[in-house]
């Protein structure tokens, strides 16, 4: 399991997607081929304002949300520069960030989830917040973003204990399939990475037990997740680089226990025992 950690360890999520990208063959608009970008959550009722330029008689979006809405403006704080930016633009503040895009409005995001998404490429990396930061199960927080023809629709989740960590392309899709952060996987607990043979991407999750549970994605295995000690022993043979190869199936019942099937095999557990074996082809 460590050696799979040290693999990973440091690399660029922003290069991460650029092997979905490869992969996948991506060309278009954010989020072709993987996910229709979610209708907003935390949202506001735009007032009247339509244009995203700042500098004239005329409000930005930005400032007409800004200057109608005193919990807002008591979150963000005062502005420290001006509204910037083109296609996306945006404005900082005190204590976080408004951003803008024809296709979102105006959305906000601050704090923990903030300081991951700027450190990772900010909009250039992962597009405009869809969202507003809003509350997730567990006490958590999330805010979606619309992505970029490289990684799809992207999510960046956080809770005090795990920290942030983003979530975007097929294994997103395959969590969010699981229902989120209140699902089979539970939070995230790594970004979005690449596997270390460059063909696929996984990502690792507190498990909806805190047994632990990971999500691995290739183009010939689709997503699957792996948890508790099935994933133990898998990681432990040296994961996608073992004879076993991707997963090729979600954990399931079997008579005895539990059940993963992979490439070049399976894996069981015996829910009596806690006996796992090993099965080749």
């Amino acid at each position: 399991m460590s050696l799979r950690r040290s693999a990973v360890a440091g690399a660029a999520v922003a290069s991460t997607a650029a092997v979905l990208l490869t992969i996948l063959g991506g060309t278009g608009s954010a989020g072709q081929g993987l996910q229709t970008p979610l209708a907003a959550k935390c949202a506001y009722t735009p007032t009247g304002a339509s244009s995203g330029s700042s500098g004239t008689e005329q409000e930005s979006p930005i400032d007409e949300r800004y200057n109608t809405e005193p919990d807002l403006r008591e979150l963000l704080g005062a502005p420290t520069g001006e509204e910037v930016g083109d296609g996306i633009r945006f404005r900082p503040y005190e204590n976080g960030r408004m951003y803008w895009s024809e296709s979102t409005g105006p959305r906000e995001t601050h704090g923990d989830i903030l300081t991951k998404y700027l450190a990772n490429g900010g909009h250039e990396a992962f597009g405009a917040p869809i969202t507003d930061e809003c509350p997730a199960v567990g006490n958590g927080k999330y805010n979606h973003f619309t992505g970029t023809s490289a990684t799809g629709v992207t999510s960046i989740y956080w809770r005090l204990d795990l920290g942030a960590h983003i979530l975007y392309g097929p294994v997103r899709e395959h969590w969010e399939q699981a229902s989120w952060e209140g699902g089979l996987y539970g939070y995230p607990t790594s970004d979005t990475s690449a596997t270390r043979d460059g063909a696929g991407l996984f990502n690792d999750f507190a498990g909806g037990d805190n047994a632990g549970a990971s999500i691995y994605w290739s183009p010939d295995s689709g997503g699957h997740g792996v948890k508790g000690a099935i994933r133990d022993r898998w990681l432990a043979l040296d994961a996608e680089q073992s004879f076993l190869g991707y997963p090729t199936s979600d954990e399931y019942d079997i008579p005895t226990g539990k059940r993963s099937d992979f490439q070049g095999g399976y894996i069981t557990w015996n829910a009596s025992t806690g006996e796992v074996v090993v099965f080749t082809h």
